[in-house]
């Protein structure tokens, strides 16, 4: 039992910690933003949502990242024989 929830923990940890990365980046970038003053679209302003729904991609990788920190260095448990 200890183990399947150490196996689920790493996965949501690593899928949490790759999506919330990849949409970090991606608004970040802004590839879909351009803007009179600017050359490339990183230095277009960012739009309160956009800015918004980065910030929670960045908490979420956070979180990502601290549960799967948290399920590796979980222990197995060895039963006594």
């Amino acid at each position: 039992m200890t183990q399947r929830i150490r196996a689920l923990a790493v996965l949501s940890g690593s899928v949490v910690t790759v999506i919330g990365a990849t949409i970090t980046v991606i608004f970040f970038f802004q590839p879909w933003r351009s803007c009179d003053y600017e050359d490339t679209s990183v230095g277009c302003a960012m739009l309160p949502t956009d800015a918004t729904v980065m910030g929670v991609a960045m908490w979420s990788t956070l979180v990502g990242l601290i549960i799967l920190a948290l399920a590796l260095t979980l222990r197995r448990r060895q039963c006594p024989r």
